[in-house]
């Protein structure tokens, strides 16, 4: 993963890189943009796995909670501009582990 992603940075048009840890998607995403910008997150934008939907169904936890305390199941965001981010390498940064990179908002 590490290759694949300095690749990316190699050929230019990544903005930021976060990786989602204990602050969450909510809290972490916003770091790697510059003040008075934000990002604009599309809800369902990625497939949300079953474990998730049990724990917030379960504990009858709101999105906006599941998405700082579990963070959805995203663990690394890669922030790129329009052009890079549709570079192939971009598109399969994660096919080793047959996930697939989506859209998740603009800013």
């Amino acid at each position: 993963m590490l290759n694949r992603v300095l690749s990316i940075i190699s050929k230019g048009g990544l903005k930021g890189i976060t990786h989602i840890t204990g602050a969450g998607l909510t809290n972490n995403v916003p770091h790697v943009f510059p003040q008075g910008l934000r990002a604009h997150m599309y809800n369902n934008s990625w497939s949300v796995l079953p474990v998730f939907k049990w724990i917030q169904k379960d504990g009858n936890i709101e999105d906006a909670e599941m998405k700082r305390t579990f963070n959805m199941g995203i663990g690394m965001v890669l922030v790129a501009g329009e052009k890079a981010a549709q570079r192939k390498e971009v598109k399969d940064v994660n096919h080793f582990m047959s996930l697939p990179i989506c859209l998740m908002g603009h800013f």
